[in-house]
């Protein structure tokens, strides 16, 4: 999985891409209409081709090799440019996607966004909060591993059928898995880490459990994410539809591949 990419333009080279931990959904206003979202995401270095369609933001990073081909300049507004990516990506994207897919694609190292509705209505993070040591982003990068196990996500696949179940008490939960999982990178704790992306399946599997389980999906699942979370210290989805899983081990995990923070 690990290889050099020749032959790719260089904004290929440069951009990085980004990796959503626990609190994903708490960027979409039905959710922090509720509780306050929090939502870790982590920008990685293009060590790595992903697959498009897993989870992994590639749309939003295309759409940033479009505007800038040569690399985003340093100097430009962070929040600014992150804003301006959302809403030229949602211009006529059904169904809406979240914030959190411009900022981890803008805000380099390990990144805590909240959201509370009354900011922007809650499509915009209010505050980011920044880990940019290299201390912790290796620490980060010796216990987070990525297993390619389930694919891309399917044509016809949309994670609103079957219903949304957002509750406070499943909003409460997610906000908390998203602040506990940027507290176990802060302290590194594999462990807490661990739990922090198993409360965060739990209360995607409440809310949204077409996440899992949908006619598009032939892949079990469930039946692969209870694997990885009975071995190790804790595990989730990558995203809608699944894509990717995302595991918290001190030690190599089966069929997994590590990644390099982009500390900017």
């Amino acid at each position: 999985m690990k290889h050099s990419i020749p032959g790719k333009p260089k904004a290929d080279q440069l951009l990085p891409y980004r990796v959503a931990l626990a609190g994903g959904w708490g960027d979409h206003n039905f959710v922090n209409f509720l509780a306050d979202g929090y939502v870790v995401v982590v920008q990685i270095q293009p060590t790595v081709t992903f697959h498009d369609r897993c989870g992994i933001c590639s749309s939003t990073r295309q759409l940033l090799m479009q505007k800038y081909p040569q690399g985003v300049p340093d100097d430009m507004d962070k929040y600014k440019l992150a804003a301006e990516l959302y809403y030229w990506e949602n211009e006529r994207k059904v169904p809406i996607g979240g914030s959190q897919d411009a900022w981890g694609s803008v805000y380099p190292g390990i990144n805590l966004l909240h959201y509370d509705f009354r900011h922007h209505n809650g499509v915009l993070p209010k505050t980011v909060s920044s880990i940019l040591d290299r201390r912790t982003a290796s620490w980060f990068e010796r216990s987070f591993w990525i297993v390619d196990c389930v694919g891309p996500r399917p044509e016809g696949y949309n994670p609103f059928d079957g219903g949304r179940f957002a509750t406070k008490r499943v909003a409460e939960q997610l906000g908390k898995s998203g602040q506990d999982c940027f507290a176990a990178i802060k302290t590194r704790d594999v462990g807490r880490l661990g739990a922090s992306f198993n409360l965060c399946s739990s209360a995607w599997r409440k809310m949204l459990p077409a996440i899992f389980e949908h006619r598009t999906i032939e892949v079990p699942v469930m039946e692969k994410l209870r694997y990885y979370q009975r071995k190790y210290a804790g595990a989730m989805p990558s995203g809608c539809g699944v894509g990717y899983i995302y595991v918290a081990s001190s030690e190599p995990v089966e069929g997994g591949f590590q990644v390099k923070v982009n500390l900017g």
